[in-house]
């Protein structure tokens, strides 16, 4: 199936190149921004390694300020990869806005007390499908999570409900941040930040 013709053409925006602070600083204007414009745009591709072999899949990112802090299960497939290379990178790609923010950097395991005090503020039923799914692992049947469910709503009825031992958080320590603005004729806007030393340094990318 040839799909070359499913093309969207950019329409220019104005320069990126003028952006001025910390990459930091500049994500969270891009992402305040979004905030009003995409409908999640907290979604975001996290990409791991185990034995150079590379795996993706879409994760929502949760907070953050000099680091960014995504939630999952330590017992999954990403779980096991993190846990043999902390090595990583996210992408958030806000199609409305015609923009693509690269971040690369290595992944830290957060304290269990941080951990347990951001699964007690997710809604009950989130609560109970956390603990109700052993990430990745195989299931005989769809109904078997669905009864695991159902049985763990009624034994956690009226109370605290258990915290999942597999259940972890991560912060990625950014040492690379690319902002990409999207152009017309394929000239698109690209910045590049590494972090050399402690101190960001930035220069700009043929698309």
């Amino acid at each position: 199936m040839n799909i070359n013709k499913t093309r969207k053409t950019y329409k220019d925006k104005k320069s990126i190149f003028n952006l001025t602070g910390s990459p930091i600083k500049i994500f969270k204007e891009w992402y305040l921004e979004a905030e009003k414009k995409v409908s999640e745009p907290n979604a975001f591709a996290l990409s791991t390694s185990y034995k150079n072999i590379p795996s993706s899949r879409m994760m929502l990112l949760k907070s953050f300020s000099s680091t960014f802090i995504f939630y999952t299960n330590i017992s999954s497939k990403k779980g096991k990869e993190i846990e043999n290379n902390k090595a990583a990178s996210i992408l958030f790609w806000w199609k409305e806005m015609q923009r693509q923010v690269r971040i690369d950097g290595k992944l830290e395991q957060l304290s269990s007390t941080k951990v347990k005090k951001y699964f007690y503020s997710r809604p009950y039923e989130s609560q109970i499908g956390a603990l109700s799914s052993n990430q990745s692992s195989k299931l005989n049947s769809y109904e078997q999570l669905i009864n695991e469910f159902e049985k763990n709503k009624s034994l956690f009825k009226n109370k605290k409900v258990l915290f999942p031992r597999n259940w972890v958080g991560f912060e990625l320590r950014p040492n690379s941040i690319e902002f990409w603005q999207g152009g017309k004729s394929r000239l698109h806007q690209r910045i590049e930040f590494k972090k050399i030393k402690k101190i960001w340094k930035k220069k700009i990318l043929a698309p």
